[in-house]
C-alpha cells in the first residue's frame, strides 16, 4: 500500500457564469494498479526536466494598408499584397487571399476614408472580428494607416519539475484559453520498454493520462486536445517565457510607478494623490508578480488597474501583458449593450428597458411570432435574463452559446435565439445565458439605424479615446453582444469610471444619468428559487448576488465595513468593478478560464482585502 497524490481535476462545463471548481478529495492509502507497477518514477536526471513551449503562428500587429486612385482605376495594397478593389457610391472595399477585408467610405473632402478592417475565424479560439480603421490622405489620389490588427496567439507551456517530494510533476498552461488537458498537475512517469513518459492525473475512472515523447532533434511531442493533433515543444525562449511566468524579477521589483500620462482620455494620478497608501500598493503588486504558475491553483491575473475620481492611479500588467496587450473581454462586452441604451438615451432616443425587440425581429424576417408569449419579452427582461427562452449557459439547452456557435443552419443569432422555444413566462425564471445579451444588439440595431458595432464606435469608443479594439461578430457579419470583444485594459476601465461618475467621462455627460442608476439597480435576486435549482447545483452554476440590467450588484466586504458593488464579468477573470460610495472603479484582466473558484473570489480578495484597506480613509 502506498499514499498517491491526488491531483484537483477541472470541471470541464464551461459555463460563462462560472461553475465552481471541483476538486477531487480522495488523498489516502489505496492499493497499486498493475498499469501503475509497469511505470517507473523517473530520475530527474534522465526526464526532460525544464519549461518547454509550443506556440501557433500568429498575425502582425499592425499592417499597412494602401488605397490608390490613377484617373478611374482604384488599387489596394495590404503590406506588399496587392488587392483588388472595388468603388461604387463612395465605398470601397477590398478582400486579401487569406480571407481578410477591408469596407470603407471615402469622406466628402476626401481627406479619409473610414471603415473596418474585418479578420476571418481561426480555429484556437478567434472568430471573426472587425476592426476600425481610418486611411488619411497622403497625397491626392492615395490614402494609407497603419492599421492595428488582431494578433491571435496562442501558446502551450509544459513545465516539469521536481518536487519537494522528489517526485516528477508537470503543468501545462495556456495563457490564451487555460486548455491544460483537463488537470491542474500530473505524475511524470517512465515507459522503460519504449523510453517515453506519460503524464497521469487522478486515479480510476478519474485518471487522465497524455502521452509525450521526444524526438531526435531534442523535441517533445505532445498530444494535444484542443487543437486535435500532437503539437512539439522546444525549450522555451526568453521572449517566450514572460507569458509563463507572472513576472521573472519580480524579487527586485523597483518602488512603485504611477500610471503614464497618454493621450487616450485618461487623467493620471499618484496613489497618494487619490488618498492611496502607495507602499500598500506595491505590496500587492509584489505579491501578485510573485504568482506561481505551478501552483494547483493558479492565479494568473494579466492585468490589474484602479481608477478613483475619475483618475487612473495604479496600472500593473502580468504574464507578458502590457497596456496595448488588447485583451479578450469574454461576458463583460454583454454590458456594452445596456450602456449603449443609456448612450442612446443621452443623445435623445427612445429606447428603455420596456423596449420589445422580438415582433421586430420576426417582422423583419417574414416570420410569424410561434409564441404569443414572446411578444412581451422586453429588453429588460433580456438584460436580467428573464425572458423565459430555452436560452441557459447550461449546454444542455438549446439556447446554449456553445449549441448557437456549434450548429450551421441559421446565421443569424438574433432570429435563433428569437426562435427558441418558451419554457416560462417571462419574468417568472433566472437563466444566464449569452443568447439574452446578445437580442439586446437587435434594438440597439433598429433604434439607432446602423450594426451594434458601428453604433459602439460611435456612442463609446470615440467619445472615450479608445485605442485599436476589434469586435466579435456573429456569422452573418452582425456585431456579436454576448462577448468575446479583444480591447486594452484601459479602455475597458474607462467605462466602469464613467459610471461611477454618474455617466460622465471628462466632464461630458456620456450616459444619462438617469439610465446609470436605473440600469445598476438590483433587479432580481440570483438565488435557488430564482433559478429552479438545488442547492447543490446552484452552487456549482452562480456566486449569487441580484441581476440589475447586465450588470451584477453585489458588495465587497473590506474589514468589518461592507459596500454595494455592480460589476460586468467574463470567464477567466475579466472584472470591471464599480463600488460607488468610494468613486473606485477596479479591472481585471486573467487567464483562469473555467476556474470560477478562483477568480470569483478576487473582488473581496483584492478589492476588499487590498485595496479598499490601502485607502486612507474609505469612508
Amino acid at each position: 500500500m502506498v499514499v498517491i497524490l491526488i491531483e484537483m481535476i477541472f470541471d470541464p462545463l464551461e459555463s460563462e457564469m462560472r461553475r465552481l471548481i471541483m476538486t477531487l478529495a480522495l488523498l489516502g492509502a489505496i492499493s497499486i494498479s498493475e498499469t501503475a507497477m509497469s511505470q517507473t518514477i523517473i530520475s530527474p536526471k534522465k526526464a526532460p526536466v525544464g519549461l518547454w513551449a509550443w506556440s501557433a503562428n500568429s498575425s502582425p500587429e499592425t499592417q499597412l494598408l494602401t488605397v490608390e486612385k490613377d484617373g478611374d482605376e482604384w488599387k489596394a495594397t495590404v503590406g506588399a499584397e496587392p488587392a483588388p478593389v472595388v468603388h461604387a457610391q463612395g465605398e470601397i472595399s477590398f478582400v486579401q487571399s487569406n480571407g481578410s477585408k477591408f469596407v470603407g467610405k471615402l469622406s466628402a473632402d476626401k481627406s479619409e476614408i473610414e471603415g473596418y478592417w474585418y479578420q476571418p475565424p481561426q480555429d484556437v479560439h478567434y472568430q471573426f472580428v472587425a476592426t476600425p480603421a481610418i486611411l488619411t490622405a497622403e497625397k491626392s489620389g492615395r490614402w494609407q494607416a497603419e492599421i492595428a490588427i488582431q494578433p491571435r496567439p496562442f501558446h502551450v507551456f509544459l513545465d516539469i519539475f521536481e518536487g519537494e517530494d522528489t517526485q516528477l510533476y508537470a503543468v501545462i498552461r495556456n495563457p490564451e484559453g487555460n486548455d491544460i488537458l483537463g488537470a491542474s498537475r500530473f505524475r511524470l512517469v517512465a515507459d522503460d520498454v519504449s523510453g517515453s513518459w506519460t503524464l497521469v492525473a487522478g486515479s480510476g475512472d478519474r485518471e487522465r493520462r497524455q502521452d509525450l515523447a521526444s524526438t531526435d532533434g531534442g523535441a517533445l511531442v505532445l498530444q494535444y486536445e484542443r487543437l486535435g493533433k500532437p503539437i512539439t515543444l522546444s525549450p522555451v525562449k526568453a521572449s517566450v517565457a514572460a507569458k509563463y511566468y507572472s513576472r521573472r524579477d519580480h524579487e527586485g521589483l523597483v518602488t512603485l510607478a504611477p500610471p503614464s500620462q497618454e493621450n487616450d482620455g485618461w487623467d493620471v494620478a499618484t496613489p497618494e494623490e487619490a488618498g492611496f497608501d502607495a507602499a500598500a500598493l506595491e505590496a500587492l503588486t509584489r505579491k501578485l508578480a510573485a504568482a506561481d504558475p505551478r501552483n494547483r491553483r493558479p492565479q494568473m491575473i494579466h492585468s490589474l488597474l484602479v481608477a478613483r475620481g475619475g483618475k487612473l492611479v495604479f496600472e500593473e500588467y502580468f504574464f507578458g501583458h502590457d497596456r496595448e496587450t488588447r485583451h479578450d473581454v469574454r461576458s463583460v462586452g454583454k454590458v456594452f449593450g445596456s450602456v449603449m441604451i443609456g448612450a442612446l438615451q443621452q443623445k435623445g432616443y427612445a429606447i428603455d428597458a420596456t423596449h420589445r425587440p422580438l415582433p421586430e425581429i420576426f417582422e423583419s424576417a417574414r416570420h410569424l411570432i410561434d409564441d404569443k408569449r414572446k411578444a412581451n419579452i422586453t429588453l429588460g427582461h433580456l438584460m436580467t435574463f428573464t425572458s423565459g427562452l430555452d436560452c441557459d449557459a447550461n449546454s444542455d439547452s438549446i439556447g446554449s452559446e456553445s449549441r448557437m456557435w456549434e450548429q450551421q443552419d441559421e446565421t443569424d443569432y438574433w432570429m435563433y435565439t428569437a426562435r427558441l422555444p418558451m419554457l416560462h413566462n417571462p419574468g417568472d425564471r433566472y437563466a444566464y445565458c449569452s443568447g439574452s445579451a446578445n437580442l439586446v444588439g437587435a434594438s440597439l440595431g433598429a433604434v439607432g439605424d446602423t450594426s451594434v458595432y458601428e453604433l459602439f464606435d460611435r456612442l463609446i469608443a470615440k467619445p472615450l479615446k479608445f485605442g485599436p479594439y476589434h469586435w466579435a461578430l456573429a456569422p452573418n457579419g452582425e456585431g456579436y453582444l454576448g462577448g468575446g470583444a479583444y480591447m486594452r485594459p484601459r479602455d475597458i476601465l474607462k467605462i466602469g469610471a464613467m459610471f461611477a461618475a454618474n455617466g460622465k467621462w471628462n466632464g461630458k455627460q456620456i450616459i444619462a444619468e438617469a439610465w446609470v442608476k436605473e440600469s445598476t439597480a438590483p433587479k432580481i435576486a440570483i438565488s435557488p428559487e430564482t433559478t429552479g435549482m438545488s442547492s447543490e447545483e446552484f452552487g456549482n452554476n452562480y456566486f449569487g448576488g441580484s441581476q440589475a440590467y447586465i450588470w451584477r450588484s453585489d458588495y465587497v466586504k473590506s474589514g468589518e465595513t461592507v459596500y454595494r458593488t455592480y460589476e460586468a464579468s467574463g470567464n477567466g477573470g475579466q472584472l470591471l468593478i464599480v463600488v460607488p460610495e468610494l468613486d473606485l472603479a477596479v479591472g481585471f484582466t486573467g487567464g483562469n478560464y473555467r476556474m470560477g473558484g478562483i477568480w470569483g473570489r478576487w473582488r473581496d480578495q483584492i478589492i476588499g482585502g487590498h485595496i479598499i484597506p490601502a485607502m486612507a480613509d474609505p469612508n
